[in-house]
């Protein structure tokens, strides 16, 4: 299976933090490449501490800009989205 595959299944059981999702990965480019395509093409939302979506504008720099990485994105959680919940299954 592939590693975005394996991210959404895992986002069956609910939302998943990216450090955890992290681990899915070999490392932190493919990481953030993977999961900005799952939430470019709509099978799951990015997440901040409230519950709110982290709007679009902001996921590029969230995964791609080093000073963010360390803090941000322990505060961020994955959620999948009805069509991503159609294509695990």
């Amino acid at each position: 299976m592939s590693p975005e595959l394996e991210t959404l299944d895992q986002l069956l059981g609910g939302d998943l933090p990216l450090p955890i999702g992290r681990r899915l990965y070999p490392n932190d480019q493919t990481f953030g490449h993977a999961t900005v395509g799952l939430l470019f093409c709509g099978d799951a939302r990015l997440v901040s501490p409230d519950g709110s979506d982290l709007p679009q504008s902001r996921r590029c720099e969230v995964f791609f800009s080093q000073p963010t990485l360390p803090t941000e994105l322990d505060n961020l959680k994955l959620r999948i989205t009805e069509q991503g919940v159609r294509r695990i299954k």
